[in-house]
C-alpha cells in the first residue's frame, strides 16, 4: 500500500491508497493448485524479496519468488494433506526465516514446532511432541 502524505496548517495527513494489488493467490478462489491458497495466515519476506506464506487449510508452507504467479512449496506436502511425519503439516500457523534459508513453522494440531533447513523435503521437531 502507498501512503499519500499532505500537509495542511503544518499537520501531516496520512491516507491509504485505495487500491490494492494480488501478489500471491488467486481472489476469492481457495485451492491447493501451486497458484492458489487457502486460508493464508503468517508470512514473512526475505533479503531477496521473497515472500514465505503460511497456506494453513493446505497445511503448506509457499515459497513466492518477486513477481511469480505461482507458488513452490518449501514445507509439508505439496498436495495439501495433513500429517504428523517429518514430511507433513497440519494446520500451520506462523512461520519465521532464518537468514540462511531455514524455516521454522508453528502447527496447531500437532502442538509443535518444525524446523525445514533450507531445501529439505522434511522438518525436524525443535519444540513440542
Amino acid at each position: 500500500m502507498l501512503f499519500l502524505l499532505s500537509l495542511i496548517d503544518t499537520e501531516a495527513v496520512l491516507r491509504w491508497n485505495t487500491t490494492g494489488l494480488t501478489i500471491a493467490g488467486v481472489t476469492n478462489q481457495p485451492g491447493n493448485a501451486s497458484n492458489k491458497l487457502n486460508a493464508p495466515f503468517g508470512l514473512a519476506l526475505n533479503y531477496s524479496n521473497t515472500l514465505y506464506i503460511v497456506d494453513s487449510y493446505n497445511n503448506r508452507v509457499q515459497k513466492y519468488v518477486r513477481n511469480a504467479s505461482f507458488g513452490e512449496t518449501v514445507a509439508g506436502q505439496e498436495t495439501g494433506v495433513a500429517g504428523s511425519t517429518a514430511d507433513a503439516l497440519n494446520y500451520a500457523a506462523d512461520l519465521a526465516l532464518e537468514t540462511n534459508g531455514d524455516i521454522y513453522v508453528s502447527e496447531v494440531n500437532n502442538d509443535r514446532v518444525q524446523l525445514w533447513t533450507s531445501g529439505s523435503t522434511t522438518g525436524v521437531t525443535v519444540a513440542g511432541t
